[in-house]
């Protein structure tokens, strides 16, 4: 008989699958696509959900997401999609470290740039700050991205302010 991670794999699995395609067919610049995230994998472990609002994270390199099996429960199919297009937000982010810039973080015009194939002065120095971000920014260039792949925008609702499709705006200081 599966436990209940075996069970909730089988549910993100095909929705984790999907997502991936779409981040990994991105062209953030023409004839370039996302081709690491390919290689990205899911883990659904319990330890995913470290605090009540947590049921995903990400790698630092980009290369695992992690999923609570809680999800599969607490969730709906359309908010579980949205974590995963958040969590692939920041395994674009960190599989390409330096490559997206945040343009006014915190606004309602908030987007992401990407930078690939640069190298002039400003997009060194960026990168050389890049690790530097803070915890606000990381999850607003997540969702910004999110948003620049799939259009569409990743919003913060309930009582936990989980993500999903819409939605208010991520507030600063969420953890």
């Amino acid at each position: 008989m599966a436990d209940c991670t075996e069970i909730a794999a089988c549910v993100i699995g095909p929705h984790f699958d999907a997502v991936r395609d779409v981040y990994a067919a991105y062209e953030p610049a023409p004839g370039f696509k996302l081709s690491k995230l390919e290689r990205t994998r899911l883990i659904v472990t319990p330890e995913a959900h470290d605090e009540e609002r947590h049921f995903a994270r990400c790698s630092d390199d980009g290369l695992v997401i992690q999923m609570a099996p809680e999800a599969t429960e607490q969730l709906d199919h359309e908010q579980l999609v949205a974590m995963l297009a958040h969590e692939f937000g920041h395994a674009a982010d960190f599989a390409y470290p330096g490559d997206w810039v945040l343009m006014h973080p915190g606004t309602e015009d908030q987007h992401v740039v990407w930078l690939g194939g640069r190298n002039d002065k400003p997009v060194r120095r960026w990168r050389s700050v890049w690790h530097d971000r803070g915890y606000d920014h990381v999850e607003w260039t997540a969702d910004s991205i999110a948003k620049a792949v799939t259009g569409l925008s990743i919003g913060y609702s309930g009582r936990c302010m989980l993500q999903r499709f819409g939605g208010s705006p991520r507030p600063a200081g969420l953890r």
